[in-house]
């Protein structure tokens, strides 16, 4: 059956790529608009959503004080 899985559907976090330094300003200023969710964000810049949830995620920290 696991060979039967989309690879492109099956990939772990590590497997997403990596988000450039404009990626993922775009992603930030773009999820801070509030008009689009982390699918449409993934689909747009090219990248995993997990990449961008993970960027989101590293900015609200740094946003709290978090470094």
């Amino acid at each position: 059956m696991l060979q039967l899985a989309d690879r492109r559907r099956s990939r772990s976090a590590a497997m997403s790529g990596k988000m450039d330094e404009l990626q993922a300003l775009a992603a930030v200023i773009l999820w801070k608009s509030g008009h689009f969710d982390t699918f449409d964000l993934a689909a747009v810049l090219g990248v995993g959503e997990d990449a961008v949830c993970r960027t989101l995620q590293a900015a609200r920290h740094v946003a709290n004080g978090g470094a």
